[in-house]
């Protein structure tokens, strides 16, 4: 099991922001300028729709306590 990552109150609530989330905003605040920029360009070239269902990933892992920054960690 991935080990728990401690966010801070902003950062949750980028998590949980659609818009902030399915456009790789989140991961550029806390650090992750990789997948920010992967984020932000899917977000644009699939009109949000991938982003959207990778914001749904993402608060499944986040109500479990197994969110990461990483998405290549979701696979393990």
């Amino acid at each position: 099991m991935a080990k728990k990552q401690n966010l801070s109150l902003l950062e949750m609530i980028l998590v949980i922001i659609p818009f902030t989330n399915a456009l790789g905003i989140d991961r550029f605040v806390m650090g992750d300028m990789k997948w920010g920029l992967i984020r932000l360009v899917i977000g644009i070239i699939s009109v949000g729709t991938v982003g959207f269902i990778l914001w749904v990933i993402d608060l499944l892992f986040l109500v479990q306590g197994r969110y990461q920054t990483d998405m290549l960690k979701y696979l393990k």
